[in-house]
C-alpha cells in the first residue's frame, strides 16, 4: 500500500462516526445533511434512509446499521434516529416503544412534532402556534423560503441562523416543559430535537 493510502486510510479510521437515520422517502433530512460532510471535519456522518416509516422499524434498520458498521457508541461515535410525530395520536404507542429501544442501545431519538420542517422554521422565527398538519408547517416555511419542498436544499439559506435556531428550539423546549407537557409526543406541537445532532457536529 502506497504512503498516500496509509495517509487516507489513517484519515478515515480516526475520524468518528455520527450516523443518522430518518424516513426514506424524505429526501428533505438526506439533503441537509449531506451539507455537513466536509473534508477536512473530523467526523464524517454516516446517513442512513430507512426503508419503513413505522418508528420502531426504523430503529431495528438503525441498529443493524449499527453493527455493520462496527461503531462505537459508547466511545466517540453517535447514532441518532429522526422521527416525524406527525398529526396521528395513533403513533404515540409505536413512537415511545421505538424510543425505549433505542435508548437501549445507545442510540439517541430525535423527535419532530409535527415534522423536521419546524426545524427549519426555528432558523427564521420563534413561534409556540401549534401546527394541524405537516403541510401546514411547509406552508409557513414557504413564507420565508418560496422554493421549499421536499426535494429543496435549504442549507445554504439557512446555514447563518444555525445558532438561532438552536436557542429558538431549546427555548421551544423550555415552554413545552412549562406547559405540562409531555416531550416526544404527537400532543407536544410545535417540538424539535434536531439541534442535539447539531450540537454534537459543532464538537468538530
Amino acid at each position: 500500500m502506497s504512503s498516500d493510502r496509509q495517509r487516507n486510510r489513517k484519515n478515515r479510521i480516526s475520524k468518528r462516526a455520527i450516523l443518522v437515520s430518518y424516513e426514506g422517502k424524505n429526501k428533505t433530512e438526506d439533503i441537509y445533511l449531506g451539507n455537513y460532510n466536509v473534508r477536512d471535519n473530523n467526523y464524517v456522518i454516516r446517513k442512513v434512509p430507512g426503508n419503513d416509516t413505522d418508528p420502531i422499524s426504523l430503529v431495528e434498520h438503525t441498529i443493524a446499521k449499527v453493527k455493520e458498521e462496527s461503531l462505537d457508541l459508547t466511545g466517540d461515535d453517535r447514532a441518532f434516529c429522526m422521527f416525524d410525530t406527525d398529526v396521528k395520536p395513533e403513533k404515540n404507542s409505536q413512537i415511545s416503544e421505538a424510543i425505549r429501544l433505542a435508548i437501549k442501545n445507545n442510540i439517541i431519538p430525535i423527535v419532530s412534532a409535527p415534522c423536521v420542517e419546524v426545524w427549519f422554521l426555528l432558523h427564521y422565527r420563534y413561534s409556540t402556534a401549534q401546527y394541524s398538519s405537516n403541510d401546514e408547517v411547509i406552508e409557513e416555511l414557504k413564507k420565508h423560503c418560496a422554493g421549499y419542498n421536499k426535494s429543496y436544499d435549504i442549507y445554504p439559506l439557512i446555514c447563518n441562523n444555525t445558532n438561532k435556531a438552536i436557542i429558538n428550539a431549546k427555548r421551544l423546549e423550555k415552554f413545552q416543559l412549562e406547559n405540562g407537557r409531555k416531550l416526544q409526543t404527537v400532543e407536544t406541537n410545535p417540538y424539535t430535537e434536531v439541534y442535539k445532532i447539531i450540537e454534537e457536529i459543532q464538537k468538530n
